[in-house]
């Protein structure tokens, strides 16, 4: 009686710990370790408020125009100035990182699963199905990057002229996006796909479909995320670049790539407010991605550990 009531005084001090304490834990751990990485975090989550609340932050509306407030420095009523058609550039730019979230969020996830699902059945399959699709993915990688990307949206804008742009701009970043990252997932996959316990699955007579979504997928999920983390900043500042020259989203929409195109470039010494304020929202925006897609890597990516 009493080495049971001690066993179960033994079971009650060794249980685990609740989830939510698990997640401040690697979340304490994470900002000791990675404190760049956690600022990226943080400029991150901002963009994710930002854009959630962006009614309730705006001051104005971004579209509304008056002549009579054109040009206006930044003061304590007009937090980033006006531009020349007297639109309040603060909340251009607090609707633009709606656009930005949208475009980085959706290019993501419509990069990752067709990628992911080519990497894996590449790896897995082999032969000549590996042969034709890396042969597929080397030509589409010889072209220069903005060069497909301009290629494709103006197939698509011409194509598809009643879809809104920003699916347009989801589209194009994603699908060269899903080509390149199909290889990297194909290395990955292949050194699960030659494991022992995916070789005993195959041997016990495991279906194919069931060791690729049983076995190699969740053992590839580290490089994913990595891949999601890094892509993101990449995506913003593509989509930028892609409405800078004029085959992204047009003006009067407030993005921060025709924001620094439309106005910044043309009145960038008479009022040069227009400028700096999506400059320096893109720059940090970009900046704090990829510092968290690096801390990620770092943390995710097991060979790394041995340099950490």
């Amino acid at each position: 009686m009493a080495m049971t009531e001690a066993a179960q005084q033994f079971g009650r001090s060794v249980a685990p710990p609740s989830i939510p304490y698990r997640v401040l834990s690697a979340t304490w751990k994470f900002l000791r370790r990675k404190p760049l990485g956690a600022f990226g975090a943080a400029i991150t989550l901002m963009l994710i408020l930002t854009a959630l609340f962006a009614d309730s932050i705006a001051q104005y509306d971004p579209l509304e125009q008056s002549q009579r407030t054109a040009l206006i420095a930044p003061n304590s009523v007009y937090w980033a100035g006006t531009d020349q058609f007297g639109r309040d550039v603060f909340s251009r730019l607090v609707y633009g990182a709606r656009i930005s979230l949208f475009v980085g969020v959706f290019a993501v996830m419509l990069g990752l699963i067709p990628g992911t699902a080519l990497g894996v059945l590449s790896a897995y399959l082999g032969g000549t199905f590996d042969y034709l699709v890396q042969r597929v993915v080397d030509a589409i990688q010889a072209v220069p990057g903005i060069i497909l990307l301009i290629a494709i949206m103006v197939v698509l804008g011409a194509r598809f002229p009643n879809v809104p742009a920003q699916v347009i701009v989801v589209i194009a970043l994603a699908i060269p996006n899903a080509i390149s990252e199909s290889r990297v997932l194909r290395g990955a996959s292949m050194q699960v796909a030659r494991s022992e316990y995916v070789m005993a699955a195959r041997a016990v007579g495991a279906t194919d479909v069931r060791v690729m979504l049983k076995h190699v997928l969740p053992n590839i999920t580290s490089p994913i995320i990595i891949l999601a983390s890094l892509a993101f900043g990449q995506f913003i500042l593509a989509e930028a670049t892609l409405s800078f020259l004029g085959f992204g989203i047009q003006a009067p929409a407030p993005s921060w790539g025709n924001m620094l195109s439309a106005e910044g470039r043309a009145y960038m010494f008479a009022a040069p407010w227009l400028l700096w304020g999506p400059a320096i929202a893109l720059s940090l925006v970009v900046f704090g991605a990829n510092m968290f897609g690096d801390a990620l890597r770092d943390v995710l990516d097991p060979r790394l550990k041995g340099s950490r």
